[in-house]
């Protein structure tokens, strides 16, 4: 018994880092949260730009993603 509580516990470790986001996901979930409460001419390009995010794995769509979206309301 002594030996399965430890090994619980790393368990649910491993599983938790597993679950962990990477700084694009995070990034682009940021993004759709926002194109949520925005306009559809906003939110079309909040979620271009959060797609981009994800598929070049990178945060430089990122950079000016709420100005473009101001811009095109």
């Amino acid at each position: 018994m002594n030996y399965v509580l430890p090994f619980a516990a790393a368990a649910a470790f491993t599983v938790a880092g597993c679950a962990q986001e990477t700084p694009a996901e995070n990034t682009a979930d940021a993004l759709e949260e926002a194109a949520e409460q925005s306009t559809p001419s906003a939110a079309e390009v909040l979620e271009n730009r959060a797609d981009q995010v994800l598929e070049q794995n990178s945060l430089a769509p990122a950079n000016g993603a709420l100005e473009a979206a101001g811009n095109a309301q």
